[in-house]
C-alpha cells in the first residue's frame, strides 16, 4: 500500500509550511477503514464501560450468544475486551454488529466500513453482507 497524508487524511490542511496537524481517534479509524475499503474490512470500535455487575453480566451474555452463532473468535476477543475488531468477512461483521447492538445492554460498538461511519457504514456493510450471503 502506498499511503500519504493527503490520501489518508484528505480533510486536513497539508500545506507544505505546516509542521504538524491534529488528528482525533475517528480520523485515524476512518482512514484505516478507507484504506482497506477494497478488501471489505469492517472495523468495530468496541465500547466497554467501567465494569460493574450489569456490564459484566451483559458481556457474558453477549459472549454466549456469539458462541451460539459460531462466532468463536469474536466471542473470545470480546471476552478479553478488545478495543478494535477487524473483520475480513462482511457477513460475519454484520452478524456480530447486530448481536452487539441488539443483545447487549451495556456494551456498544461504532462501525467503520469503506471509510464511512454511522448509518452510512451500516447501509454499506448490510448491502455487502447480504450480497455475499
Amino acid at each position: 500500500m502506498n499511503a500519504s497524508l493527503e490520501t489518508l487524511f484528505p480533510e486536513h490542511d497539508h500545506a507544505t509550511d505546516s509542521v504538524v496537524t491534529a488528528l482525533n481517534h475517528q480520523d485515524i479509524v476512518m482512514a484505516l477503514s478507507a484504506a482497506l475499503a477494497t478488501q471489505q474490512v469492517a472495523v468495530l470500535h468496541m465500547l466497554y464501560p467501567r465494569t460493574d455487575a450489569r456490564t459484566h453480566h451483559s458481556l457474558d451474555a453477549l459472549v454466549d450468544v456469539l458462541h451460539g452463532h459460531g462466532l468463536h473468535e469474536v466471542a473470545t476477543l470480546i471476552a478479553r475486551e478488545a478495543h478494535y475488531l477487524l473483520f475480513k468477512d462482511p457477513v460475519k461483521a454484520w452478524k456480530a454488529f447486530q448481536e452487539i447492538r441488539n443483545d447487549s445492554l451495556a456494551i456498544g460498538a461504532h462501525l467503520y466500513y469503506r471509510g464511512l461511519v454511522g448509518a452510512a457504514a451500516e447501509q454499506a456493510l448490510d448491502a455487502d453482507a447480504h450480497r455475499k450471503a
